[in-house]
């Protein structure tokens, strides 16, 4: 989401669509862009936006009229490359991230809201352990703010949300509770300051699994407490913040829950399945399978 009016929605086949009231989205679709799965949009306001690939190489397209034209920013051919999700900072600085490449973090800077990239040092990219990856379910395992950067990664021995202070620092590893396997793990962060977050996640093998499916934050990632009661009621694949931390949306295939207490406890929101979810100061937006969308508003 852009602002309370404005939202933006992307996924397969080169699809992007925008809505300025919610009732009607225009398609600004891509062109030659079908081939691709777009998994995560960073909008930015009702004219600039950047959507990224996941799979089979990285492309990056921004526009600054609306989706009416998109320029390609960033783009590398190579197979391998699997990006998981980006995010910005207020100023313009903004990081994606992909599943490794040759044991490091596969990881990606812009500094001017996306409009140029570079590859961010090698030596700064952390090495993860043997099948240590994250998943692009909803783009949302990575979070900027000022200086701070946070991922999640998945699927080693342990799940972790890695963290780096200010520039030109490496990422830490912090261990979370959250069980890590194949398809199980940590699948969305969202902080709401510097110390405060929460991670989501569980088994989508199992979208049912209601165990180590979320925990909170204080110290701004270094230690995580598992939610073991009244947390989330299955698999979440998304989790979005108020700016102030004073409502938590988590979507998932079987359903979506809200906490209005920082993650502590949470209540359910209904049994429709959503993918990925975004929400500002009075609305909030979730999307599904085949086009589907919902819009809540917030008293």
């Amino acid at each position: 989401m852009a602002n309370d009016s404005v939202a933006w929605a992307s996924g397969t086949n080169g699809t992007v669509l925008i809505t300025s009231h919610g009732n009607s989205w225009k398609d600004v679709s891509i062109k030659d862009a079908e081939s691709l799965d777009f998994r995560d949009i960073h909008a930015f306001d009702d004219k600039n936006a950047l959507v990224m690939n996941s799979g089979n190489g990285l492309s990056i397209y921004r526009t600054s009229d609306g989706g009416s034209n998109w320029t390609l920013v960033f783009h590398e051919a190579d197979s391998n490359l699997f990006f998981d999700g980006m995010d910005f900072a207020e100023g313009g600085i903004g990081y994606a991230y992909g599943d490794p490449i040759d044991g490091r973090m596969a990881l990606i800077e812009s500094i001017d809201f996306g409009k140029h990239w570079n590859w961010i040092n090698e030596k700064f990219r952390p090495v993860l352990d043997s099948a240590e990856a994250s998943y692009a379910a909803s783009g949302s395992g990575i979070k900027v703010m000022d200086d701070q950067l946070w991922i999640a990664t998945s699927g080693g021995k342990k799940s972790h949300v890695y963290n780096r202070l200010r520039e030109f620092s490496q990422l830490i590893p912090n261990e979370t509770p959250l069980f890590s396997e194949a398809g199980a793990g940590i699948f969305s962060l969202a902080f709401w300051n510097m110390n405060e977050g929460v991670i989501v996640g569980g088994s989508y093998i199992d979208s049912t699994d209601a165990s180590s499916n979320c925990a909170i934050t204080n110290d701004g990632g270094k230690t995580w407490e598992l939610i073991t009661e009244n947390n989330p009621r299955g698999y979440r694949s998304c989790v979005a913040s108020k700016a102030d931390g004073s409502l938590l949306l988590a979507v998932g295939r079987t359903g979506s829950d809200y906490s209005i207490n920082k993650g502590k406890t949470w209540v359910a929101n209904g049994d429709e399945g959503y993918y990925s979810c975004a929400i500002k100061n009075r609305s909030g937006w979730a999307v599904g399978r085949n086009g589907k969308m919902a819009k809540l508003i917030l008293q």
